[in-house]
């Protein structure tokens, strides 16, 4: 037979800097493989960056279109867990539909091959390579609760008005180009305007709301930026920067959590439960309009008018 090699790799953060399972590493070793064994390369699948413990990643995805297409019809992985670290998904890959589809399986450094029809050690090493997924998980989130404990902020992101310090990416500070805005808000908020008021002021200004500016600050490319940039701001962008304490010196964290390392989705904990910080940075509102403000915000929060 014919074998059209798929070789896909696959790095995450959890992986550090091990030099092994690095990228260039596993092209090597895969590339040196299929020409040892006769086997034509059909394409590279590279998810740098992605963790194993889902499948929603880009270049498997388009591997597993290219299986359906007929493309391939071998996959090669340097290891079983570069395949994936969730042993249930991963199984049902490697024992379901990679058979079910006529396409022969390789992990060589595991010395797995799915021709090899007495190999029955993959579904162990499944349940292994997710056990070191979730001790990963459970360390890194132990990490970040005492991070948070610190009041070292840990969002990939500076709230709207600040940003993330130079030299420490843990410390906010205040973000020159719009903290004005910020402080506009809450002088609305706090003289009655309602979220509506204050949103239809800041459209009408051509103020960009926080995600396009973050976009165009960063240079992001997001899904749907057009979108995004058409809609502008709304009264639910306007009464979270109100109702955030960041903008008085406070990092409160720790608001959701993830029911599985697993998951992606999250869900909201109890406000009791809420890591709050005091003084952990420049505040730009002080305590009186914040609490005028939210005074207000609570006045208005079914109108949408100004309230004298």
């Amino acid at each position: 037979m014919k074998y059209m090699a798929a070789l896909y790799m696959r790095l995450s953060k959890d992986d550090g800097q091990n030099e092994s399972v690095g990228i260039g590493a596993q092209r090597r070793i895969l590339t040196a493989y299929s020409k040892e064994h006769g086997f034509e390369i059909a394409d590279e699948y590279v998810d740098d960056g992605y963790s194993g413990t889902n499948f929603e990643r880009p270049a498997f995805k388009r591997m597993i279109e290219d299986i359906e297409n007929k493309r391939i019809n071998l996959v090669l992985t340097k290891d079983l867990s570069r395949l994936g670290r969730n042993y249930i998904t991963t199984g049902e890959y490697t024992e379901i539909y990679f058979p079910g589809k006529g396409v022969r399986y390789i992990a060589v450094g595991d010395g797995y091959d799915s021709a090899n029809a007495n190999d029955d050690i993959a579904p162990f090493r499944h349940v292994v390579n997710e056990m070191y997924a979730r001790d990963i998980s459970r360390k890194i989130r132990s990490s970040l609760y005492a991070r948070m404990k610190d009041g070292v902020y840990i969002g990939n992101f500076a709230p709207y008005g600040y940003e993330k310090d130079s030299a420490d990416k843990g410390r906010l500070v205040i973000d020159t180009e719009v903290f004005e805005v910020v402080r506009a808000i809450f002088s609305l908020a706090a003289n009655g305007c309602s979220t509506r008021i204050i949103a239809d002021f800041l459209n009408e200004s051509k103020t960009p709301c926080p995600l396009v500016y973050r976009c165009q600050k960063y240079r992001l490319n997001i899904t749907n930026y057009t979108r995004f940039q058409n809609r502008g701001w709304i009264p639910s962008t306007v009464r979270k920067i109100i109702r955030n304490e960041v903008y008085i010196g406070n990092t409160v964290q720790h608001k959701t959590t993830k029911p599985s390392f697993k998951l992606k989705t999250s869900l909201v904990n109890p406000s009791g439960d809420w890591i709050r910080v005091e003084g952990t940075h420049e505040a730009i509102i002080d305590s009186d309009t914040f609490i005028q403000a939210q005074k207000s915000l609570s006045q208005t929060k079914h109108g949408n008018g100004y309230r004298m």
